[in-house]
């Protein structure tokens, strides 16, 4: 039974590995001070820091050194795979507000819900235990290659990152 569960286990789809990145992210990007806005971001920045390889790929995205037919290929898996894991992080950062580690702040003007990282216990621990330390110096990747990537819309991060005609056909 044991084999069978390992088996079955997707480390992308486990709340604990998610929970982390989403704080990695927040805590990157000084969301203590001014929020992320948009929780819908999370869902690319998330695939980008999944691993060092998505993080050089984001850099020939974003340099458009990208004109290979196997680089659309996973310029597609990795929009499509943001757009899937939303559902998952908006289950996380709900939980996390309820454990009042972040703030949910709907945005009116914007139409969306942005997020503060609250000063917390549980985050001290983390810093302490150094759990958050890779994903953070990935996160600062991220934020030196797309600028204001805490106050972008989603659609210009996805312009940005996709580029205008790939996302609008995927979209359709």
């Amino acid at each position: 039974m044991d084999s069978k569960k390992r088996m079955m286990f997707i480390l992308e789809e486990d709340y604990y590995f998610i929970t982390i990145k989403i704080l990695s992210i927040l805590k990157a990007l000084d969301c203590e001070k001014n929020p992320f806005q948009d929780y819908r971001k999370l869902g690319i920045i998330f695939e980008f820091i999944k691993n060092d390889e998505n993080i050089c790929f984001l850099k020939k995205l974003i340099k458009h050194n990208s004109e290979e037919i196997l680089d659309s290929e996973k310029t597609l898996k990795i929009f499509c795979e943001s757009r899937l894991c939303v559902a998952v992080i908006k289950r996380v950062i709900f939980f996390l507000e309820k454990k009042d580690i972040i703030e949910l702040i709907r945005n009116k003007k914007n139409c969306n819900i942005d997020i503060r990282l609250k000063e917390s216990i549980v985050m001290e621990e983390l810093m302490n235990l150094d759990i958050l330390h890779c994903d953070i110096e990935k996160c600062k990747e991220i934020k030196d290659l797309v600028p204001r990537i805490r106050s972008l819309k989603l659609e210009t991060l996805q312009t940005k990152v996709f580029g205008y005609n790939e996302v609008s056909k995927w979209e359709d």
